[in-house]
């Protein structure tokens, strides 16, 4: 039995996948990217590249995709994170039976992976526009900066069902402390976003009345992540 508070599982900071940080300049080509489009189904699709870009390489994909640098300037080793990876969903089989790219499992996916013809037959205008617009975002950030659509379709469908997002106001980095005795306490604070794939943990189920929560730890003076800090699944309630 499992007593409320208790913890379920920690993971360590280090072991997690940093897939997104506002505070990151990733030098990505986003051109042709349409003002009508929804930004968050924007940011979606980048932090799959980073990911399939920085993580990928070592595990199940020809590694052609590895490596770029993180925002200390060293090297992201994929090989580090292969056994995670390895564990993730395999990309859905494309139908041999058209060119529309549909897929052979189509009915168990999410709508991002439907064909335009099951699309065209929701009968809902708007819900329709949205998957259209986002297998158009999609398709342009994988034209634009030359990497394989369907990998790409492939890590935004992880990114999106897997990914937590951490808010936090940390200094900002472009405004140096003034040296005065209180340094980074007085210094301005703007707002981190980050989005982390955290092993073991993401393969919780969502519910609205959930019976366990998400307990992140960050440096107290710092509002970083460092060395102690961790993603932990605490109990809401008994659990037998």
């Amino acid at each position: 039995d499992i007593r409320p508070d208790e913890l379920i599982v920690e993971v360590p900071y280090h072991l997690a996948l940093n897939v997104g940080d506002t505070l990151r300049q990733d030098y990505y080509n986003l051109d042709n990217i349409s003002d009508e489009w929804d930004e968050g189904d924007v940011e979606d699709v980048v932090q799959a590249l980073y990911f399939l870009e920085n993580f990928v390489g070592g595990a199940s994909f020809d590694g052609s995709y590895c490596c770029r640098y993180d925002e200390y300037d060293e090297e992201v080793d994929s090989d580090y994170f292969a056994p995670y990876v390895s564990t993730l969903p395999s990309k859905p089989i494309i139908s041999t039976t058209d060119n529309n790219n549909s897929y052979d499992d189509e009915e168990g996916l999410t709508p991002d992976f439907w064909s335009d013809s099951i699309i065209n037959e929701i009968g809902i205008p708007s819900y329709s526009q949205r998957i259209i617009d986002r297998k158009s975002i999609l398709r342009t950030i994988a034209q634009n900066n030359n990497v394989d659509e369907g990998d790409l379709q492939w890590a935004t469908f992880m990114i999106r069902s897997r990914r937590f997002t951490t808010w936090n106001m940390v200094p900002d980095p472009n405004n140096a402390d003034d040296g005065g005795p209180f340094g980074a306490l007085t210094q301005k604070k703007i707002e981190q976003i980050q989005g982390f794939l955290v092993p073991l943990i993401d393969m919780a189920n969502h519910n609205p009345n959930p019976n366990a929560v998400m307990k992140i730890s960050v440096n107290k003076w710092t509002r970083k992540f460092d060395d102690t800090s961790s993603f932990a699944l605490r109990a809401t309630r008994p659990i037998r």
